[in-house]
């Protein structure tokens, strides 16, 4: 099951530590240049498909045998280098939090509570006027729930509950197999098509927590045909809906160097994660340093909605953005809105 560090615990002081405070000497972003009309098709039509990977090691996903599929893609059409955890910590849930809210929040362990500021998923539904059909998370770990919104009724959330082990369902608590998770995804993307569509997966970090490594590189490879699968769905939308859909992936943290079972703040390599993203709006530049807190305004700036401007906040990775322009969030419906 997912583990809290215990050894974290003694190391509360460290607890607003990030890997990334290099931040403040990296050069400020340059200002999203104006074109309201491309913007405004970005906020009528954009999609983000934003999917999770848990726990996996980074050279696995990038450069590893058994994520072929995912390589071939950003060769042909996006963008993938290595980044960091947002935390010290290097736990699921801090991690989690971080991404959703382009932010450091107060969770420092899996066991911390709900998100209690906006969310990536709240910010699409509310700066797009969408509702819960076009905003949807499905998750394999219940507590992915924490993270996604901080209240119910703005996204459509669909994640486990918690509890024990169930019967055929994997052998660890508070889960269930990504095959479920995604095969409810599917079912849903069929039916709906959404805006925005955060698939969260698991099993990597579980079958590594085990030491079962076959087992762990199976599931690197089932995950690696759920992305090309995705991919797929992608191409078979209409032209003009796929030109405007990008596949953006991440993981939640990284794995010790030491003992590939384990992650946390003792355990050096955990904070090591991953970033990429795949389709024709991706610009693939040049990256820099980035952590997780810049995936919520990259993926804001893919629906041409301007993030704000706070400090200690992610920004926009720009080797994917380039010069995708952005606006302030339309009028609601009736007020001069779509």
């Amino acid at each position: 099951m997912k583990r809290g560090l215990v050894a974290a615990l003694l190391l509360l002081t460290l607890a607003g530590v990030t890997t990334a405070m290099s931040r403040r000497e990296r050069p400020v972003a340059p200002e999203p240049p104006r074109d309201d009309a491309r913007a405004a098709k970005l906020q009528a039509a954009a999609r983000v498909i934003f999917i999770t990977l848990d726990g996996p090691l980074r050279d696995d996903v990038l450069s590893g045998p058994h994520m072929r599929g995912l390589q071939e893609a950003v060769r042909s059409g996006g963008l993938a280098f290595p980044a960091d955890a947002a935390s010290s910590m290097a736990l699921s849930l801090p991690g989690y939090q971080a991404m959703a809210a382009g932010t450091l929040t107060s969770c420092n362990d899996n066991d911390c509570g709900r998100i209690t500021v906006e969310t990536m998923a709240e910010r699409v539904a509310h700066g797009l006027h969408l509702g819960p059909d076009d905003v949807a998370v499905f998750a394999s770990w219940s507590r992915l729930a924490l993270a996604v919104t901080s209240r119910d009724g703005v996204a459509y959330v669909d994640a486990p509950e918690d509890g024990p082990k169930r019967e055929g369902g994997p052998p660890w608590r508070n889960a269930r197999y990504d095959e479920e998770t995604f095969g409810r995804a599917r079912e849903y993307w069929e039916k709906h098509h959404p805006r925005f569509l955060h698939l969260a997966l698991l099993d990597t970090d579980e079958w590594a927590h085990q030491g079962l490594r076959p087992e762990y590189e199976q599931a690197l490879r089932e995950t690696d045909a759920r992305v090309v699968e995705v991919l797929r769905w992608v191409s078979e939308l209409p032209a003009e809906e796929a030109a405007l859909t990008t596949v953006v992936l991440a993981s939640d943290h990284g794995r010790g160097y030491r003992d590939w079972r384990e992650h946390g703040i003792v355990h050096p390599g955990s904070g090591e994660i991953f970033i990429a993203a795949i389709g024709p709006l991706v610009q693939r530049g040049e990256p820099g340093a980035a952590d997780q807190r810049d995936l919520r305004p990259t993926v804001e700036r893919l629906f041409g909605l301007c993030p704000r401007q706070v400090e200690d906040d992610g920004r926009a990775i720009e080797a994917i953005m380039g010069e995708l322009p952005c606006l302030p969030s339309p009028p609601p419906r009736g007020e001069g809105g779509r």
